[in-house]
């Protein structure tokens, strides 16, 4: 590890020398450089959940409703207000004189039009299932929407304080259809689109007619850089501004650099290892999840691989989460009990030969701590072959159900009970590794229609108690957010991942 931190350093100083000049132009131009670990995977809003996506296309479009950076409560955006009607209503109010990046006015309409769209099954968009509760949109007036829901749903303004509602042209969508807006975006966000070059970039210019003042950046582009080493060597080299997940291993030489900084915060992200029981397999077996969980060593792998940067967790929900309870105790690694639960269960764990899926490149050091869960798996006899997927074809396999018996995922942002506990447990829920349980499925089904605060948060402690033990999950960590950052761009990140270029301060 410490040859390669030495060739990086070397790498990223002679290239640093060459790309001096490109970056001081970009300084003088206030064009912003943004690294991902993949490209989106579509250009359309409110269509597949996917950080990655949404990250990129909501410099384009805005959300209906935001959350406020420091405390990240429900805050105006595109809705100057809300107030509560009655248990199955609730009104917004729209903020006037916000224009489309084609001239559409923003108006009532467009809040209609945008839920047509996700409640299309045509559509096949992955946000239906999260606005099922939704009966209908009325239009009370060109500013005035409610939202009108079968049941009570006192979490809907938290399921709209994000990317699942973004406001998309009414008229465009009608007139000139789904797959126009996919190739050309008409949002009324800060970023105009400027040009998608496939497995290269994603280019955004500055709207000068934002509704807010416009951004001090006149251009992003995202570059697509999969490996962290690569995305840190731009960095230093000077070819790229910000980048997300720096190597635990590399920070000291981020900060010694003199080129960027690191800019860390504890992320509402949490990362686990699913023990899939949504198709044929020994995860059927309670015993068998309660075993391998039994095998992982989370300590050992926040220590050895993540050099302490996670926090570890010993349910479904971090601490962050305003639904979060603390009563789930962590499961202990005890390779002795996970021997008496595999005996227990009529399973030889040397006959086992498992299968994990994780990608890449996506999340701090992913790829090297599936390998070392499949490690320490190897010492109690399992054998686990590791599958490296691209990000894209790692979600398909989820979504399609196509994974091994496990795979590695983080899942957020993570800041109410319902988006992480309704989405992952659940069957019929794009992104679960678990379900088909009635009493977990009857539980959420309560949970979400409750409306005294108290009796909510006794709900989805319940519900936390529940997954804890049915052992869906190694329950790992909440995940710590490394940011190199160059030395002219002033930016905070957020523990909601938003990488919001509209928030950034450029040297003047």
């Amino acid at each position: 590890m410490r040859r390669f931190t030495t060739l990086l350093t070397a790498l990223a100083v002679l290239l640093g020398l060459a790309a001096s000049t490109p970056a001081q132009d970009r300084v003088r131009a206030k064009e912003v450089v943004v690294a991902f670990a993949a490209e989106p995977r579509t250009l359309l809003p409110n269509t597949i959940v996917d950080w990655t996506t949404n990250n990129m296309v909501e410099h384009m479009y805005d959300r209906l409703v935001d959350r406020d950076p420091k405390t990240y409560k429900p805050s105006p955006m595109l809705a100057t207000g809300w107030k509560v009607i009655n248990d199955t209503t609730w009104e917004f109010a729209l903020r006037r004189n916000v224009k489309f990046h084609n001239g559409e006015v923003f108006d009532a309409q467009s809040v209609k039009a945008t839920m047509d769209y996700i409640k299309d099954p045509a559509n096949k968009t992955h946000y239906m299932p999260r606005w099922a509760q939704v009966k209908e949109v009325q239009i009370v007036n060109d500013y005035t929407v409610r939202f009108v829901t079968e049941k009570p749903w006192p979490g809907l303004i938290d399921r709209i304080a994000a990317s699942d509602f973004l406001p998309m042209p009414p008229k465009a969508l009608k007139d000139q259809g789904v797959q126009a807006l996919a190739a050309k975006p008409i949002g009324t966000g800060a970023f105009r689109f400027v040009q998608w070059a496939r497995d290269e970039k994603l280019v955004v210019e500055r709207n000068p007619d934002y509704w807010q003042t416009p951004a001090e950046a006149s251009r992003v582009t995202f570059r697509f850089i999969p490996e962290f080493s690569a995305r840190l060597a731009a960095l230093l080299a000077g070819e790229i501004d910000i980048m997300k997940d720096v190597p635990p291993q590399n920070v000291e030489m981020l900060e010694k650099s003199g080129k960027a900084r690191l800019r860390a915060t504890v992320s509402s992200r949490i990362n686990y290892l699913a023990l899939v029981n949504l198709k044929p397999g020994p995860m059927q077996d309670l015993r068998v999840r309660k075993a391998i969980h039994a095998a992982v060593n989370v300590d050992e792998l926040i220590q050895q691989v993540l050099k302490g940067r996670a926090t570890k967790m010993c349910g479904s929900l971090s601490p962050i989460n305003v639904d979060y309870s603390p009563k789930p105790q962590c499961w202990k690694y005890d390779p002795a009990q996970a021997q008496a639960l595999f005996k227990e269960a009529g399973v030889d764990p040397t006959k086992l030969q498992l299968t994990l899926d994780t990608p890449s490149g996506r999340y701090p050091l992913d790829k090297d701590v599936s390998l070392a869960i499949a490690a320490q798996l190897q010492r109690v006899g399992i054998k686990t072959n590791v599958v490296v997927n691209e990000w894209g074809t790692h979600l398909d396999k989820i979504k399609n159900r196509t994974t091994g018996d496990m795979f590695f995922l983080g899942w957020g942002p993570a800041l109410d009970g319902q988006g992480s506990i309704e989405q992952l447990f659940q069957a019929s829920q794009t992104y679960s590794s678990y379900g088909n349980n009635p009493a977990i499925d009857a539980k959420i089904a309560q949970a979400v229609t409750v409306v005294d605060p108290k009796k909510r948060l006794e709900a989805w402690a319940e519900l936390q108690q529940m997954v804890r033990d049915e052992v869906p999950w190694v329950f790992l960590w909440q995940q710590h957010d490394l940011y190199g950052v160059a030395n002219w761009i002033e930016w905070t990140p957020r523990a909601d991942e938003r990488i919001w270029m509209y928030e950034a301060k450029l040297a003047r």
